[in-house]
Order: structure tokens, then C-alpha cells, then sequence
């Protein structure tokens, strides 16, 4: 049984969520059509932790992220999309490693397009949405990038699972990846 544990900001733990509900065999709310119940009996969700602040990195994951460029009034992180994408693939390897699970998921959002890691310690991926927000300004851009951010987490699981993963880091989306091959992991 393949383990996956998330480590979540923009996304707020909806991934977990979602693929918890597919490998116990019901319906999410987002993920249905991307994940169904092909998870069912092959993949177990060990955590899916929320972690906003600088101190949930700290003390949950165990790791020294860099400075936020910006804080949110609710303490909240927030990075430029370069920087995201350092974190992102900094929050998937602590919670893989800090769970023992076999796979990582980690997404951050502050300013710019958001990014979405999966890691397994071989292969790393980094994607990130199609929408611009600003966790500084927020209006309805900020859910819509989280629901995309959801969308393309389980898309990039779904390839990782189903022996994929090659397929989909060819999408433009995708803006890093290290180590994939065709066929299961």
C-alpha cells in the first residue's frame, strides 16, 4: 500500500483530504472526477496537515523555511512564486520524511501563481496554477487558485499512482521535475 502524507497551505488540506476519500472508497467534493475510487485499497493517507505560519514549518515539520517576504495580519506566509516553489518542495520531503510516508505533497501560495510539490525521495515534481493572486490582496482570485491547486495535486498523484508522471510533466504547468520515468513508481 503506497502511504502520502500532505503538508498544505493554499490548498488548506483539501489534497489529503480529497485522496483519503478516493482510497476509502467515497466521494470527495473536488477530486471525484480526477480520483474516483481508484485509490480504493492502494493508497493510505497517513497526515494532511494545514500548516500557514513560519512556526507550523518550525514545529510540525521540523525545518527552517526561508524569511517570508510578506505576513499576512493572521501571520500567515507569504512568498513570491519563486520562493513557493523552494517551500513547496521543502514542505512534501519534511512531511514524507517526518511521516514515513512514501510520498509527499506540498503546496504554498502567497504572491503569484502558487506551487504544488509531490516528492518521494527519487522523484520530485513542482507545478504550480494558472492563476495570479495575492494573499495581500485577497478577492476571488485566491479561491480560484486554490481550487486549482487542489485539482492539480490530484493530477499529478493520480499520474504518480497510475505509472504516468511522465505524461503529465510535459504539461506547461508543471515547472520542474527530477527523476521521472515511464511506468509505476
Amino acid at each position: 500500500m503506497l502511504r502520502v502524507a500532505t503538508a498544505e497551505c493554499f490548498t488548506h488540506g483539501r489534497v489529503g483530504r480529497e485522496i483519503h476519500a478516493s482510497a476509502s472508497g467515497y466521494t470527495g467534493e473536488l477530486g471525484s472526477d480526477i480520483l474516483g475510487d481508484s485509490l480504493e485499497g492502494r493508497v493510505s493517507v497517513v497526515a494532511a496537515c494545514f500548516i500557514p505560519t513560519i512556526s507550523g514549518l518550525r514545529g510540525l515539520l521540523g525545518v527552517d523555511p526561508p524569511e517570508p517576504d510578506y505576513t499576512t495580519k493572521s501571520g500567515a506566509k507569504a512568498y513570491s512564486e519563486e520562493k513557493d516553489r523552494e517551500v513547496a518542495k521543502l514542505m512534501a520531503r519534511a512531511v514524507r520524511e517526518r511521516t514515513g510516508a512514501d510520498v509527499g505533497i506540498g503546496t504554498t501560495a502567497g504572491i503569484g501563481r502558487g506551487a504544488i510539490c509531490l516528492d518521494d525521495g527519487r522523484v520530485t515534481v513542482v507545478a504550480r496554477t494558472d492563476v495570479h493572486a495575492n494573499l495581500l490582496r485577497p478577492d476571488e482570485r485566491i479561491a480560484r487558485r486554490q481550487r486549482q491547486g487542489v485539482r492539480r495535486a490530484l493530477l499529478l498523484f493520480r499520474a504518480y499512482v497510475e505509472g504516468e508522471l511522465a505524461e503529465v510533466v510535459e504539461k506547461e504547468w508543471v515547472v520542474e521535475a527530477r527523476g521521472v520515468t515511464s511506468g509505476p513508481p
